[in-house]
């Protein structure tokens, strides 16, 4: 019971609990205690400026008291730091916030963060690609590359997408979600002339055009689809209708497994004509659900205005985040995927 109730604190306090005694501080080191812990911390919105990094955490609040939020410098120490910050991108893995500088010539560009979930120790892994030219027909392929972060080494995977390009267009997000080691996404699937969800999996070295179908009618470029990770194991799918603003909530019935079936049920369909369109925003659209609370953040691209929007029932709260003049030295805001920070194990790595 003792233990039950120490995954139940939020950070701050399990930090200032190492003193007690050290049964706890050796507690507060254990993999299993902490991963039970993250399991069930409350999400946070990590997002990115030019010279800070900030975290949202949202209080839904309750007893007569409505919904706030609250916002955090996220204390970092970066020995490198990038001339050019548009060649900056942020990921997350397994509550790990991955701050990664792409150096034009080394000619390797980012994809996504993940690990192969066979080891007994993760090692984390980055799928990229180097741009090629070939020599026969003069047009330009993209080489698909895997780099092992511990080994510091290569290793070049084939791959169904000619040009990165084509394939992170139709995403509309910033980098694909990683979830158990794996990365996922919503494109398009030439031969059966559909949208899926697709994947990249570390442990097979291999792409899934088709992990699985969407669970709802899809015409390409009409509908907004936006994917996230639900309760920390499952997917979970966003659909606002283009012609009626209305919004479909859809979650995986059981946690996610590379080899097994997918079923999809719907979890919530949002009326509310309060809530943005969301057509244009092809990057920086971000959410989470908790019970049947959708909690979304986006920076509008035409007023570089960012909001947290609050969502449930009949509910619906308009938050502005407020981060003074950062947003003039740096327009553009990343708003990276879903993380968990547990602990004063936030941590960032450096590639």
């Amino acid at each position: 019971m003792e233990v039950e109730l120490l995954t139940w604190l939020p950070p701050r306090s399990l930090v200032r609990f190492r003193a007690v005694c050290k049964k706890w501080n050796s507690l507060l080191n254990d993999k299993s205690f902490l991963n039970q812990h993250s399991s069930r911390s409350r999400p946070q919105f990590i997002f990115l400026t030019k010279s800070k990094t900030y975290s949202i955490d949202v209080d839904l609040g309750g007893a007569g008291v409505g919904p706030t939020i609250k916002m955090c410098e996220v204390a970092s120490d970066f020995p490198c730091q990038p001339m050019n910050w548009e060649n900056i991108n942020v990921a997350s893995c397994d509550g790990l916030l991955f701050r990664l500088i792409e150096f034009k010539e080394k000619d390797f560009y980012f994809g996504g963060v993940g690990y192969d979930s066979n080891r007994p120790e993760k090692g984390y892994q980055i799928l990229g690609y180097f741009c090629r030219v070939d020599d026969t027909c003069k047009k330009g392929y993209d080489k698909f590359a895997v780099y092992e972060c511990a080994a510091k080494t290569f290793k070049f995977i084939d791959s169904p997408f000619r040009k990165w390009s084509l394939w992170s267009a139709i995403t509309e997000a910033a980098a694909p979600l990683s979830l158990k080691g794996n990365l996922f996404w919503i494109g398009y699937c030439d031969e059966i002339r559909e949208s899926t969800i697709q994947s990249f999996s570390f442990s097979r070295g291999i792409f899934i055009k088709k992990f699985c179908m969407l669970p709802c009618e899809k015409v390409f470029y009409v509908n907004k689809l936006v994917l996230a990770i639900y309760k920390g194991d499952r997917l979970s799918l966003l659909n606002q209708r283009y012609a009626t603003g209305k919004i479909e909530i859809w979650v995986t019935k059981d946690k996610i497994d590379d080899r097994a079936q997918v079923v999809w049920e719907n979890l919530m369909n949002l009326s509310t004509t309060n809530l943005p369109r969301l057509k244009d925003e092809y990057y920086g659209v971000r959410y989470f659900i908790i019970d049947k609370t959708i909690i979304m953040c986006y920076e509008n691209s035409q007023t570089g205005a960012a909001c947290v929007y609050i969502v449930s029932g009949d509910m619906f709260k308009k938050i502005p985040i407020d981060y003074g003049n950062v947003l003039e030295c740096y327009h553009r805001v990343y708003f990276p995927n879903l993380i968990r920070l547990p602990l004063e194990f936030r941590r960032s790595l450096e590639i």
